[in-house]
């Protein structure tokens, strides 16, 4: 029995009051939901939603065939691995779009090849797709038939914020306050509605499951009847063939009736047990009625109950296994994809953002953890347990095991294929966000409840609300075209023509190492790279752009691959007279050799062409040339310490000085073959390409020569700065001569005019300006 009293008609008047008050706030949310729905529908490109571009293509392979895909991991289809997921959501977007003639599919279906999927932090080709006005309103054909669709979905979005309103008041029925949380925490999470915007079954899945566990809770609490197990029968069958996830509710509703005719039994209910074992068993026929052909047409087509093998094959599976060090490193990507990870997961939101969200989910996991604790504590002492702690301790318990199970589905699934996004759990998020409002009111003071509550609801929609134009809408806005006359006058004018179809105008650097003289970059740095591009005339054929940072000895350390406009502008919708400014953000490998220059090559290709080769490039005076168009310098992030064997300290020049040298038998063990490395320091910048002259000299005359520019000519000395430190190789063969003792004598010259570097040591001017060192070869 309840130790609480029965409340006075004044404490019931305004309870009722709170209820009303409270459904009127629910309205308000869901309609606010919907409005921002159709919002993040509308400002999403069609086929840029997660997946999307995979799920319709399932839904008009069924309106045009009238059957359902068959997986063929040997085959490529539009649907990849999404024919194999179960029908339900899709039939249902079959027949509201079957009326649509989608004869342009193929017109408005153009992946981008070049598109970064999964990458949130690669600037461009966010887009998934190629898009064009096709898409413009008024809607037609496929882009009417994916917005119909859309529109579906944000209805199974609202549907399930109105569910989570129902769980937690039935959850947590003290205070109606918790319930609207609850439904805030669903209705403003960002990719919540980013996903309900989209064509995904996981919408469907979400607003079966969530009806399944109300009503799970309601026969829990007031006693099953035989309508809780036609309910939950009809439930899981469609869930059983809208997504797998769903089933995680099938031995939480086996326990929870089981559990409530035990309490039935104890309470002298005669017939609990045989209500439970009705209700079991129509449970389980209705779901093999509904669902059951689904998972024998599995059976027949690929020995396999689910289909998920055959999904696998066509998915990918992990290569790896995963570790616990692995699942902790892919946590954060679980965390932010629950919360804001648009467009491919390729679109994130600021990092200080996803610390508040984390923030507000550790507090609220805590809270639900002290509640759990204080609920168990009532509950031992019997004398003192009020009739809401049976309530909240049962139905709080049945979502933690909601949700635990979904996650343990998740974790099998990732160990098999790269999976670990929070979107996934979407299937379980009216538990979740039920349980995250029960943790956030408990640890709110009382005092603050309602202007926290109210906080927290304002702060979350307004993210919400904002994301679409901050965040979304801006990835796949198309730079602007520009006139002759906009064409900033700091830009270097070059006029290439590629293929007598693109003119590449000129370009501008913005190197990262702002600071010195020379543009310079270093290793895991990018070149911020601006190249004009205008159209000669229309074209039919979509070019890519390459951008390729040759380093030492050509050897590419850092490249980029797209279309203009770094994905949105493909060549066919370019017009002649527009230029476009487009600034290319090109990563230096981590492990490029520094220092050395730089040669940045731009140019186009034909993606489908074998071999992709660079595309005939001409100057302005019709030449043809190699597509090389600027130069920078890459610097290390820090110039090594200098200990050479043989220190020496010589002045070339005004700014140059040899700090040493090393003279060694060369690593393959060949005999008379030498390495001598040079020590350089730069005390400012040299006035000119000096080469290194290296002189083999017997008694009486010059027996041998080796001269080069330092490194080979990757890091000429006109490139060199104050305060660099330059190890500069040289390999000397000296095989054909005989043994003895030698002299080797170096300095620095012009090769345009053979004048040398005077050369200085403490004593003053060396002879010949060149440096004796002496040269045993054995």
């Amino acid at each position: 029995m309840s130790s609480l009293a029965a409340p006075s008609p004044a404490e019931s008047a305004a309870a009722s009051a709170a209820a009303v008050r409270a459904r009127w706030i629910c309205a308000a949310i869901l309609t606010l939901f919907f409005i921002l729905g159709i919002v993040y529908s509308v400002a999403t490109p069609i086929f840029e939603a997660s997946d999307e571009r995979w799920h319709y293509p399932v839904v008009r392979h069924i309106v045009r065939s009238g059957q359902l895909p068959v997986q063929n991991p040997q085959k490529r289809t539009d649907w990849h691995q999404e024919g194999s997921q179960p029908p339900l959501y899709y039939l249902i977007a079959a027949a509201l779009t079957a009326w649509i003639p989608t004869h342009d599919f193929s017109a408005v279906y153009v992946p981008n090849p070049h598109a970064v999927v999964g990458e949130p932090l690669v600037m461009g080709n966010k887009n998934m797709m190629v898009h064009s006005p096709r898409e413009d309103w008024p809607w037609q054909g496929t882009v009417l038939a994916v917005h119909l669709i859309r529109l579906f979905s944000v209805a199974l979005g609202a549907l399930t914020v109105w569910l989570t309103y129902r769980i937690a008041r039935l959850a947590w029925p003290a205070d109606t306050r918790v319930a609207l949380l609850a439904a805030t925490l669903t209705a403003f999470n960002p990719m919540f509605l980013f996903i309900s915007a989209s064509v995904n079954n996981d919408n469907l899945a979400a607003a079966l499951a969530a009806a399944g566990m109300l009503i799970l809770l309601r026969a829990m609490q007031r006693g099953q009847r035989r309508r809780d197990g036609l309910w939950l029968g009809v439930l899981l069958g469609l869930g059983a063939i809208t997504k797998l996830s769903v089933l995680a509710l099938l031995p939480l509703v086996v326990l929870g009736l089981v559990g409530e005719a035990w309490r039935g039994r104890r309470q002298g209910r005669p017939h609990a047990w045989r209500d439970c074992c009705l209700n079991l068993a129509l449970i389980a026929g209705l779901m093999v009625l509904i669902a059951g052909w689904w998972y024998w047409r599995n059976w027949t087509l690929y020995g396999d109950l689910s289909g998920l093998n055959r999904m696998l094959d066509i998915a990918g599976r992990r290569k790896e296994a995963l570790t616990l060090a692995r699942l902790w490193y892919e946590f954060e990507g679980f965390r932010i994809t629950y919360w804001a990870l648009f467009g491919a997961l390729n679109i994130p939101v600021d990092r200080w953002i996803y610390t508040l969200l984390d923030g507000l989910s550790i507090v609220a996991t805590a809270g639900l953890l002290f509640t759990c604790v204080r609920l168990a504590l009532r509950l031992r002492r019997l004398s003192s347990c009020d009739g809401a702690a049976r309530i909240e301790a049962p139905a709080l318990l049945l979502l933690i095991a909601w949700v635990v199970l979904v996650l343990i589905a998740l974790l099998r699934w990732t160990g098999q294929t790269y999976a670990t996004q929070g979107r996934l759990v979407f299937v379980a998020i009216a538990g979740i966000s039920t349980l995250l409002a029960v943790g956030l009111w408990a640890v709110i003071p009382r005092p603050l409840r309602t202007a926290a509550m109210i906080a927290i609801g304002g702060a979350l929609c307004l993210f919400a609300g904002l994301s679409p134009f901050i965040y979304i809408a801006p990835a796949y806005a198309r730079p602007p075209l520009l006139s002759a006359a906009q064409l900033p006058a700091e830009m270097h004018r070059v006029d290439w023509t590629i293929d007598g179809a693109m003119r590449l105008l000129g370009y501008r650097v913005q190197p990262p190492v702002a600071a010195r003289a020379l543009p310079a970059l270093r290793p895991l740095e990018s070149l911020s790279l601006t190249v004009y591009w205008e159209a000669l005339r229309p074209l039919d054929t979509d070019y890519s752009v390459f951008v390729h940072l040759l380093g030492r000895g050509r050897a590419v350390i850092g490249q980029v691959n797209t279309y203009p406009g770094l994905g949105l502008w493909p060549t066919t919708q370019l017009q002649p007279g527009g230029v476009l400014a487009d600034t290319y953000w090109v990563p230096v490998a981590a492990d490029a050799t520094a220092p050395s220059l730089v040669r940045v090559h731009v140019g186009l290709y034909r993606y489908e062409e074998a071999g992709r080769p660079g595309l005939e490039t001409r100057n302005a005076a019709g030449e043809r040339i190699e597509p090389w168009l600027t130069t920078v310098k890459l610097i290390p992030w820090e110039w090594p310490q200098i200990a050479p064997l043989h220190p020496l300290s010589v002045q070339l020049g005004e700014v140059i000085r040899l700090l040493g040298y090393d003279l060694v038998s060369a690593e393959d063990g060949a005999a008379r073959r030498y390495t001598l490395t040079l020590y350089w320091e730069a005390l400012g910048r040299p006035a000119a390409d000096y080469s290194v002259f290296i002189q083999v000299w017997d008694a009486q005359h010059q027996v041998a020569g080796f001269d080069s520019r330092p490194l080979g000519g990757d890091y000429p000395t006109d490139w060199w700065e104050e305060g660099e430190r330059i190890v500069d190789a040289h390999a000397l063969d000296l095989s054909s001569l005989p043994a003895g003792h030698y002299r080797l004598r170096l300095g620095m010259y012009r090769l345009d005019t053979g004048e040398r570097l005077p050369a200085y040591d403490a004593t003053g001017p060396l002879p010949d300006y060149a440096v004796s060192l002496a040269l045993v070869v054995e």
